[in-house]
């Protein structure tokens, strides 16, 4: 799920940034109504950039707090924590031999 958000804001990044090279290429040719057309493609791609950023955040805190929860359960139960560890990987690699 995570590398999923990662990759869609990379990919927004990635088309944000073709937007903004293409109207730098343009600004000098067109006009008229193509400049208000170019002013809402900025406007539109501020409040994109602006929840992107709100959205690698929000993934950040998220992550952290992830991290901080399975920290406080592996020190306030450390046995348990190594037996689903095991456990865990016992299931994987049973899994990895059966193909």
């Amino acid at each position: 799920m995570e590398a999923t958000k990662e990759k869609l804001v990379n990919d927004f990044k990635n088309v944000l940034g073709d937007i903004d090279i293409l109207l730098k290429e343009t600004a000098g040719q067109l006009g008229g109504q193509a400049g208000v057309l170019r002013e809402k493609i900025q406007d539109s791609s501020r409040r994109v950039r602006g929840q992107i950023e709100d959205l690698e955040a929000s993934v950040a805190d998220r992550s952290r707090e992830a991290a901080r929860v399975t920290d406080d359960f592996v020190r306030d139960h450390p046995w348990e924590a190594i037996g689903a560890g095991f456990g865990i990987g016992l299931l994987v690699g049973i899994l990895i031999n059966r193909r």
